[in-house]
């Protein structure tokens, strides 16, 4: 299941005594954890109860399997959290598939794992007698309604342009977005509603945004103002890698769109079939009209290469982008 699904299940006791949570999402994964110990709470006399979080590499599964058999008058359930369970060896994690064929019903264990770096045996031991949750990245066009929802549960509407409006300054870090969700809903005061001019007022712009001014100086052959914008993302901590790879990026939508609106796609089809949220494509639209079909390709292709002479030479990383911008500004 997904980790929506999963927080909908706690709603409908009794809980499982094993989860297996699988994935990179951090953000979504605490969540999932948080509602898990709410909803365990409830089943207790007091209404709440505290979880444990350990990490594998601090703490045996010997003594993890101690701590969810022993309970106590003032301990009537426990629910324990180990990350990282794939850095235990082989021996502990026997001694895990031990305690996973008979787990204590009066106890919750919860393995979180790295993407891939689940086991079958682990896997299939959870299954018997509880859930394995995938905790996937939200893609962009999933984010908007992420955003919306994130807003209610903390008083305010927003709507899914005003969502995207966000995500396109903020990026797909869930937890930045909800950072910057707090920080409007302090602004907007008693307001209940987050607007376009909220988010423009109150949120920085990010790499999203500057990424978009540097295509554009491109695009228009402004190389004094191309070096500025590109100075500000390296100064800013970006990676020239990760540079390069938004600039490729934004090159291959900026040539879908192209191509598409040429072919006589609307802006609502190319955003179903691009998975972005539809001012986006208009965006993208109106900076690929600074580019001719042959440019974006002679771009692409560029980028490309010197990020493979990146990964495989010693080539200096700034000047090899600084070089790049310079060929395609004049």
């Amino acid at each position: 299941m997904d980790s929506r699904a999963f927080i909908e299940s706690l709603q409908q006791p009794p809980t499982r005594p094993v989860y297996l949570f699988k994935g990179a999402e951090p953000f979504l994964m605490d969540q999932a954890w948080q509602a898990l110990v709410e909803a365990l709470g409830r089943s207790v006399k007091t209404g709440r109860i505290k979880g444990e979080r350990f990490s594998a590499k601090d703490v045996s599964a010997a003594d993890v399997a101690e701590r969810l058999r022993t309970l106590s008058v003032f301990t009537p359930l426990r629910v324990v959290l180990v990350r990282d369970v794939e850095a235990w060896t082989k021996d502990q994690r026997e001694i895990l598939h031990g305690y996973l064929r008979k787990p204590n019903p009066r106890s919750c264990l919860v393995l979180s794992v790295a993407p891939k770096k689940a086991w079958k045996e682990l896997e299939r031991l959870v299954q018997a007698h509880g859930a394995v949750v995938d905790f996937k990245g939200l893609n962009e066009r999933q984010i908007p309604s992420w955003v919306r929802d994130r807003a209610a549960s903390q008083g305010k509407r927003i709507s899914l342009t005003t969502a995207g409006l966000l995500a396109a300054k903020v990026g797909t870090d869930l937890q930045a977005l909800e950072r910057e969700l707090e920080k409007l809903s302090l602004y907007v005061g008693d307001r209940p509603e987050i607007l376009d001019g909220d988010v423009d007022a109150a949120v920085a712009h990010r790499h999203s945004d500057n990424i978009f001014k540097l295509m554009d100086y491109v695009g228009e052959k402004r190389p004094a103002e191309a070096f500025l914008c590109l100075r500000g993302l390296l100064q800013a901590g970006d990676a020239p890698l990760s540079i390069l790879a938004l600039l490729a990026r934004q090159v291959r939508l900026a040539w879908q769109v192209k191509d598409g609106l040429e072919r006589g796609q609307t802006v609502a089809q190319l955003a179903k079939t691009l998975r972005l949220p539809p001012f986006v494509v208009e965006k993208h639209a109106r900076q690929a009209q600074r580019f001719s079909h042959q440019a974006l390709g002679a771009l692409h292709s560029a980028l490309l290469h010197v990020d493979l002479r990146l990964k495989t030479t010693a080539l200096d990383p700034e000047k090899a982008l600084e070089s790049l911008i310079y060929r395609f500004c004049t």
